[in-house]
């Protein structure tokens, strides 16, 4: 006969065992964090190199004063390589010292000089640019950009005028000019300027201190080399004188690639 001290110890056990299996059979309130997923790095491409637009500079800075600038050719008046330090990149310029007045009164104040690249490269598509600073000269201190330039009776000029202020693009066929476009752009003595000109094809679009002043066609010369000019006594000066050959390829540009010819239709079925 089971006393009443082991009934109770036997209930004890009992009741315990059946909290044991209700809290094994019971899940968590706070059930186990899962483990964090790690996602697979994602490989980064490569980037491919963009090609680099073909460019020369000119800054006359490695030039000796007082002669003509290195791969340049004067076509007329003195062009020497002038210090300057006030240039864009100083010490050196290229351009005309003091003279010419004479000159340019027996030509009857139509008398300009110019310089060219040496190099025979000729260019068709491009964008030409160069700083340019006005000076001297009793009667003139124009000055611009030559290009295309076949000889001194054929090629562009895009022109700075001063002190008539005319911003004018020009052409010049068998010796006579022909102005293309012209518009009043204001053009101070000793400041310096950046004109530009980005040619395609037959278009002509032309630039002072990066303002598109306008744009103009003319077919008439497809190609040529690049030089400088200055009108009559003007003491013009130029530095960092540019000049971008667009990639092959490059819509509108030199060397745009010819697309392939479509495959032959197949004969039609008998």
């Amino acid at each position: 006969m089971m006393t009443r001290s082991g009934w109770l110890r036997n209930s004890v056990v009992i009741a315990a065992g059946v909290m044991f299996a209700m809290l094994a059979m019971t899940p968590a309130a706070y059930p186990r964090a899962k483990k964090k997923v790690e996602p697979t790095p994602t490989e980064t491409p490569t980037p491919t190199a963009t090609p680099t637009p073909e460019a020369k500079v000119w800054n006359f800075d490695q030039d000796k004063a007082g002669e003509v600038a290195s791969g340049w050719k004067a076509i007329s008046g003195d062009w020497q390589v002038i210090p300057d330090p006030s240039a864009p990149s100083p010490p050196n310029t290229f351009g005309l010292p003091p003279g010419r007045l004479l000159t340019s009164l027996i030509h009857g104040l139509n008398y300009s000089t110019m310089a060219v690249v040496d190099d025979p490269t000729e260019y068709s598509n491009f964008t030409m640019e160069a700083s340019f600073k006005p000076a001297g000269g009793r009667f003139d201190c124009s000055g611009g950009i030559v290009f295309r330039y076949v000889d001194d009776k054929n090629f562009y000029l895009l022109s700075a005028g001063c002190p008539s202020d005319y911003f004018t693009l020009s052409r010049m066929s068998g010796g006579n000019a022909t102005v293309l476009s012209q518009k009043v752009v204001p053009t101070d003595r000793d400041t310096w300027y950046k004109i530009k000109v980005v040619a395609a094809g037959d278009r002509f679009t032309c630039y002072n201190d990066d303002k598109m002043i306008y744009d103009a066609s003319d077919s008439k010369i497809a190609q040529g080399r690049i030089g400088l000019w200055a009108s009559n006594d003007s003491q013009a000066r130029f530095d960092n004188v540019t000049i971008i050959k667009p990639l092959a390829g490059a819509e509108g540009g030199a060397g745009s690639a010819t697309p392939a010819a479509p495959p032959p239709l197949p004969p039609p079925p008998h």
